[in-house]
């Protein structure tokens, strides 16, 4: 059996604990799910793609994805969130 895709993502306690409690929407875009983020007074300038390969979003678009080591909170948001990532293997 496979491990959950959080245990298979390197990030840390304060990006997980972003990720549970801010108000993230997804939208599945193929293999691919945008994440928005209601959270912001601004939720348009606060979109993303997470990428999903294998059952873990090993991408994002936003900058702290790229800048930071380990996945970001968007990352994090999906693979909490299991029915999000049945459905893009569906």
């Amino acid at each position: 059996m496979n491990r959950p895709a959080l245990a298979r993502l390197e990030t840390t306690s304060r990006v997980r604990k972003r990720a549970q409690y801010e108000a993230f929407e997804f939208e599945l875009q193929d293999d691919d799910v945008r994440v928005r983020n209601r959270s912001h007074a601004n939720p348009e300038d606060h979109e993303y793609i997470v990428r999903i390969e294998d059952d873990l979003p090993t991408a994002c678009t936003c900058p702290a994805d790229v800048k930071y080591s380990g996945a970001c909170k968007h990352r994090v948001a999906v693979a909490i969130r299991q029915p999000i990532l049945d459905a893009v293997r569906h």
